[in-house]
């Protein structure tokens, strides 16, 4: 270390040794006396290792932001979304890797996003990783970096411009499951499917955080309800979930069926004490047996909500699908071309009443005789 004059300034500078690299530094004042007191406040911090040099996102690596968000963040999410999160953290540790913050900018994070929509799914090697889950992980890699915008790591955040890719191009045609497709589909399902499918068709929760994994202390089989406690995804989940009469006498069925072999409704065949992990596999043979087009087994809230608009008030479908905001029911309504068709048929006959008004084509000409007979009047 060493205090000295530059010349060409009028101020006292300071040198010193860091991590092996000689730095040079200026005080900013031209008293002596006040440039040795900074001077040995900096010999006192680098002998401390409290001093850096650069700003925060120059010293902060991306590794450790992600450290830091998965003990600020996780904590506040229900269980299968903080194994999500993990895997999404995971895929862009990959990618950036010891990465400082300051280096990551917008064009690195589209150059991430097109890299990743190219590799391999691990699921099935030869489809490439879905943009849906790619939008997964641009989504949170853009909470992470506002996260360090919070912590004034950096001044903006450079996720904000990233423009995701569509997901309705790759999903499903969403569509109406009809009487005949259902019961083809319950007589072709094995036992614990069949249970499940009717549960998730009558009750309208979530497939795996609600369905799958429910218990059956959470059951309450005499007064109607399932009280889902524990982690839910929204504050509203949490609202106790009322059962039909036919949900309620296949649960006593099935419950009748398994005894006590376990504590959850739908046990892991492998390990009882746990639930099922997923059905992908059952689900889409089931739906290949009984000839019917796939769709996702989450479709079956869509169902619910569809069958439920039909006959009850909107405040009554949001209360049913616990959802916080009324408009999210639009997003789970299906096949309601029917229902609209009605109305207008309704309006029709409110409008022209039973006369026949409306014509498409022109009134045929009349017949030469006609003709000329009127011709003659």
């Amino acid at each position: 270390m060493g205090l000295y004059k530059r010349s060409g300034s009028r101020f006292w500078w300071i040198s010193y040794t860091l991590d092996g690299v000689q730095e040079f530094e200026s005080t900013k004042t031209t008293s002596k006396e006040i440039a040795k007191k900074i001077w040995k406040k900096r010999e006192g911090e680098i002998a401390l290792g409290l001093f850096k040099i650069g700003s925060p996102g120059e010293r902060t690596k991306f590794s450790d932001l992600c450290q830091e968000f998965e003990r600020s963040h996780l904590p506040t999410l229900a269980r299968r979304t903080q194994e999500n999160v993990r895997m999404f953290l995971q895929n862009l540790r990959t990618f950036f890797g010891e990465r400082t913050l300051a280096e990551i900018n917008t064009r690195l994070i589209e150059e991430y996003r097109n890299n990743r929509s190219q590799e391999k799914s691990k699921n099935n090697s030869t489809r490439t990783v879905k943009g849906a889950t790619v939008n997964r992980e641009l989504a949170y890699l853009k909470c992470m970096l506002g996260f360090a915008v919070k912590r004034k790591y950096i001044q903006e955040n450079p996720a904000v411009g990233v423009k995701h890719f569509d997901e309705r191009r790759e999903r499903p045609a969403k569509r109406m499951l009809t009487l005949d497709e259902e019961r083809q589909i319950l007589e072709k399902a094995p036992p614990y499917l069949r249970v499940a499918i009717i549960l998730l068709a009558q009750t309208g929760v979530r497939t795996y955080s609600e369905g799958f994994s429910l218990r059956w202390d959470q059951v309450d089989l005499k007064s109607k309800v399932i009280y889902l406690s524990g982690s839910v995804k929204t504050p509203g989940s949490s609202e106790p979930v009322p059962l039909t009469n036919l949900a309620c006498d296949v649960l006593r069925a099935w419950k009748s069926e398994q005894g006590n072999r376990s504590s959850f409704v739908f046990p892991s065949p492998v390990k009882p004490d746990r639930p099922v992990t997923t059905v992908k596999t059952a689900w889409r043979s089931t739906l290949k047996e009984a000839n019917v087009a796939y769709f996702p087994i989450y479709n079956l809230r869509h169902v619910f909500c569809t069958r439920l608009s039909w006959v009850a008030a909107d405040a009554v479908v949001q209360r049913a699908m616990r959802h916080m905001s009324p408009e999210t029911k639009r997003h789970y309504q299906l096949g309601m071309t029917e229902q609209v068709r009605q109305s207008l048929e309704r309006a029709n006959r409110r409008v022209y009443g039973g006369a026949k008004v409306l014509h498409f084509y022109d009134s045929p000409a009349p017949a030469r005789g006609e003709s000329q007979k009127a011709a003659g009047k």
